[in-house]
């Protein structure tokens, strides 16, 4: 088997299994993140990390993050999960899958999936991270300033 395709299926076994697993409490989340017009909290994880066969210095992290997004003002606004970025171990990255955008009316409140699967020996479940997700969150197409959202998806590193 090519080495590619071999990178291809394990990512999506990896994959795979962790978007399976129903989600978890977090060992430590701190929020929510709060603006005049929106609430973003983080409502349920499910993290995995395996050895990665091909890179013996790095793992592959897969975080499934459910995230609540409320409107709270008195117009629409959108809400776009791949614009969420992650921030851990001095880095940021962008969800490798996601939901899609969708609009949220007033006073109502959506539940969105993102999927970070990420090659780095730095992170795991037990590392401190956040969400920062004032990009993701838009009120007439202007982002809406919101804090990131800090947390620890596990105790363990697995």
């Amino acid at each position: 088997m090519k080495i590619g395709v071999f990178r291809t299926v394990v990512a999506l076994a990896i994959t795979s299994g962790f978007g399976g697993c129903a989600t978890r409490p977090f060992a430590r989340v701190e929020g929510p993140a709060r603006s005049q017009v929106a609430e973003v909290e983080l409502a349920g994880q499910t993290c995995g990390r395996e050895n990665d066969p091909n890179w013996s210095e790095a793992d592959i992290l897969g975080l499934d993050l459910r995230i609540r997004v409320d409107n709270t003002g008195v117009t629409p606004l959108s809400f776009d999960p791949a614009r969420i970025a992650l921030l851990a171990a001095g880095q940021s990255y962008r969800p490798q899958r996601s939901d899609a955008a969708d609009a949220i009316p007033p006073g109502a409140s959506r539940t969105f999936v993102v999927h970070f699967w990420e090659r780095n020996g730095d992170l795991a479940c037990n590392v401190p991270m956040a969400l920062a997700p004032d990009r993701a969150v838009t009120l007439g197409g202007t982002a809406v300033t919101l804090a990131p959202i800090s947390f620890l998806a596990s105790r363990d590193d697995r």
